[in-house]
C-alpha cells in the first residue's frame, strides 16, 4: 500500500507540472523569426560623398563673384574642391581690405549652401622668385580672417600648412622662415600652432614628411631620418601636435623621390613615414608631370599600387591632365575615382523582435583606400509616411578600417513608438553632407534604405 501510494503521489505531482508547464505554454520559448537581406554592390557609383574623391581646382577665395561657382562644382559632379586665399598683394601690410574679407567670407557661405566641401590654402607667392611676408603680417592677417574661418569651419574639410615658400608649398623660403633665420623653426611652428588654433578639430596638411619631422628630431637637418614626429595609435585623433600634421602631395608619381616629397637617400623610410600616418591623417594632392626617366611610374598599375598603400583620400582632377588623360587610356581612371578615400559597402542585414524591441544589425565593410579622416554621427532611422524616429549609434567612422567588416548593432525600444510599417534607414550626418553606401537602389533623400514593411 505504501508503495502505491507513493506511486499515486508521483503521478499527482507530475499531472500538476503537467498543468502549469501547459498554462506557459508548454515549457518552450516562443521561436523568434529573424529576417535577413544581403545587398548588391556597386564599384561603379560616383558617390558625391564629402572629403574624398577627385576634386576641382582652383577657386579664389579672395575674389567676388555674382553666382554661385561651387553650385557649378557640384553640378559638374565634385563634392571637394581645392580653394586659395591669395594675399601676394599685402605682404608688407599687417591689414586686409574689407573687401576681401567680405569676398571670403560669402565663397564660404555659397560653398557651404552647395554642400561642396573646402582644401583650404592661404598663401602669398606663386613663383620662386619672391619673398615671404614676416612672421608678424602673417599671423596679424590670421588673426584677420579667424572669425570668418570659423563660422564656416563646416566648409572647410581640410587645411594645406601653406602660407610661406613658392606656392605656399614649403619651399624656396625667405626671411623669418629661411633656414638662415636662427628662429626659423620655431617661426613655421607658430604658423603650424596659429593654423590649429584657427581649426582645432581640422587636420593641418604639410608638404613634405622631412619639413613635419624636422620639428621633433633630435638632429635639426632637413632629412635627417627619425621618426619621433609619426602619429601613433594612442595619439591619434587627440590634441597632440604630431596627431594635428597630415601630409600633402603635389608631385605624385612625377619621379623617383616624388619631385622631391621624400628625401633622395631615404625614400623607402619617407614613403613609409607618410603611409604610417595616412592610417590616421588625410592624404591628398596632385600629379605634376608625366615623369621623365621612368614612365612606368605613372602606370595603372603603379599608381593604383600607391594610392592604395598611401591610403590616398583626394587628387586633382584638372592638374596634371597629361597624367591623367594617360590613366583613362589604361583604363584605371574611373576606378581611382570610385575608390579614393573611404567607400563604405553594405553587405547584410539581420534584425528580430524580442521583448519589445527591434534588434538590428548591420554587416558594412570599407573597401576605398583610405579610412574617413572626420567624425560623423551615425544613426538607423525608423520612418514613415507619418512618423521618424532616429537611433544614434556609438560608433566612428574613422576607426571603419580598410578591407574590415564593421557590425553596427542596435535594440530599439519600440514601447513608446506608433504602431505601423516602417523602413529602416543608415544615416551617416557628416557636417558638409551625408554620406552614401556604396550598394545600388539605396540611396534616397539623404539616406541609406536598408528595408521596407518592418512592421510591430
Amino acid at each position: 500500500m505504501k508503495s502505491l501510494f507513493k506511486n499515486m503521489n508521483k503521478i499527482s505531482l507530475l499531472f500538476i507540472i503537467a498543468l502549469f508547464l501547459s498554462a506557459c505554454g508548454g515549457g518552450s520559448k516562443e521561436e523568434i523569426k529573424i529576417y535577413t537581406k544581403t545587398y548588391e554592390q556597386n564599384d561603379t557609383l560616383n558617390l558625391l560623398n564629402p572629403n574624398r574623391g577627385f576634386y576641382d581646382a582652383t577657386y579664389n577665395l579672395e575674389q567676388s563673384y555674382d553666382y554661385n561657382l561651387f553650385l557649378e562644382a557640384k553640378k559638374n559632379g565634385y563634392n571637394l574642391v581645392y580653394g586659395t586665399i591669395f594675399l601676394k598683394d599685402y605682404k608688407n601690410q599687417s591689414s586686409l581690405p574689407t573687401t576681401l574679407l567680405n569676398s571670403v567670407k560669402k565663397n564660404l557661405k555659397m560653398a557651404k549652401e552647395a554642400e561642396v566641401g573646402i582644401i583650404l590654402r592661404i598663401k602669398y607667392r606663386d613663383e620662386i622668385k619672391s619673398f615671404d611676408p614676416s612672421k608678424d603680417i602673417i599671423l596679424s592677417h590670421l588673426n584677420l580672417l579667424k572669425p570668418i574661418l570659423q563660422e564656416y569651419n563646416s566648409t572647410i574639410s581640410v587645411v594645406q600648412a601653406g602660407l610661406i615658400g613658392a606656392w605656399g608649398e614649403w619651399h624656396s623660403f625667405s626671411g623669418d622662415f629661411s633656414s638662415n633665420n636662427p628662429n626659423y623653426l620655431n617661426n613655421r611652428k607658430e604658423l603650424l600652432e596659429k593654423l590649429i588654433e584657427i581649426f582645432p578639430k581640422k587636420f593641418i596638411q604639410i608638404r613634405t614628411p622631412m619639413h613635419k619631422e624636422l620639428f621633433f628630431s633630435d638632429v635639426k637637418e632637413y632629412g635627417y631620418v627619425s621618426s619621433k614626429g609619426q602619429i601613433t595609435k594612442d595619439i591619434a585623433y587627440s590634441n597632440d601636435f604630431r596627431a594635428k600634421l597630415a601630409h600633402h602631395n603635389d608631385c605624385f608619381l612625377a619621379s623617383a623621390t616624388d619631385m622631391g616629397t621624400y628625401e633622395e637617400d631615404n625614400i623607402a623610410f619617407w614613403k613609409n613615414y607618410v603611409k604610417n600616418d595616412s592610417n590616421y591623417a588625410p592624404i591628398g594632392g596632385e600629379t605634376c608631370a608625366i615623369p621623365e626617366d621612368n614612365e612606368s611610374l605613372i602606370s595603372c598599375e603603379n599608381a593604383l599600387k600607391e594610392l592604395k598603400e598611401l591610403h590616398f583620400a583626394f587628387l586633382n582632377d584638372a592638374y596634371n591632365l597629361d597624367v591623367l588623360n594617360r590613366w583613362k587610356q589604361e583604363g584605371c581612371y574611373e576606378k581611382i575615382k570610385y575608390n579614393l578615400g573611404y567607400k563604405f559597402v553594405a553587405k547584410s542585414l539581420e534584425y528580430f523582435f524580442n521583448n519589445g524591441n527591434l534588434n538590428v544589425s548591420l554587416k558594412l565593410e570599407n573597401l576605398g583606400f583610405a579610412k574617413a579622416y572626420k567624425k560623423a554621427k551615425v544613426s538607423f532611422i525608423l520612418k514613415n509616411k507619418d512618423f521618424n524616429y532616429k537611433f544614434g549609434l556609438n560608433s566612428d567612422i574613422r576607426y571603419w578600417d580598410v578591407n574590415k567588416e564593421v557590425i553596427l548593432k542596435k535594440s530599439i525600444d519600440l514601447s513608446n513608438l506608433q504602431s505601423g510599417k516602417y523602413c529602416l534607414y543608415l544615416k551617416i550626418e557628416d557636417e558638409i553632407s551625408n554620406i552614401a553606401l556604396a550598394n545600388s537602389n539605396m540611396w534616397e533623400d539623404g539616406l541609406n534604405k536598408l528595408s521596407c514593411n518592418i512592421e510591430f
